[in-house]
């Protein structure tokens, strides 16, 4: 975590963004959660150790640093906006039951983008989500939401 933060800081001196200790703390928060949190989930995390922090603030950072490219929003179907500052190549294994999301990791899916242009479309990176129903969810017998 502490090299990431380092390259955090690196990359907000790069692009003239301001390091406030409420970005380097949403930001860790995010680094060490596994579970690709909503914006309402990090700011009950880092609202403990920062009560004056407001949910404003953790949208509008979020925001910030997905500009710069430090996080990014994970495609799920529901109206939550999910993050994740993994940026390593990966893929996403999203259960419709419960929602938890799993980071998974693939050489096949990473070979699926193209080496030259697709129909004049430049393509550099590829994201696949696989949605399904995790193990905890089809242990207690719950249904695929297909």
């Amino acid at each position: 975590v502490a090299v990431q933060l380092d390259d955090m800081v690196d990359r907000c001196h790069e692009e003239k963004m301001n390091v406030t200790p409420q970005r380097m703390a949403i930001y860790r928060a995010l680094l060490e959660s596994e579970d690709h949190p909503t914006p309402e989930m990090l700011y009950r995390l880092v609202s403990r150790k920062m009560p004056s922090l407001s949910l404003a603030t953790i949208y509008k950072t979020l925001d910030a640093l997905e500009t710069i490219g430090l996080v990014r929003a994970v495609a799920v179907d529901t109206d939550k906006r999910r993050y994740d500052a993994n940026d390593s190549p990966h893929h996403h294994l999203i259960c419709s039951s419960c929602g938890s999301i799993r980071d998974y990791y693939s050489h096949e899916f990473d070979a699926l983008v193209p080496s030259r242009p697709v129909q004049g479309f430049v393509p550099w990176n590829v994201s696949v989500n696989i949605t399904g129903v995790c193990t905890d969810c089809r242990h207690k017998g719950k249904r695929v939401q297909a």
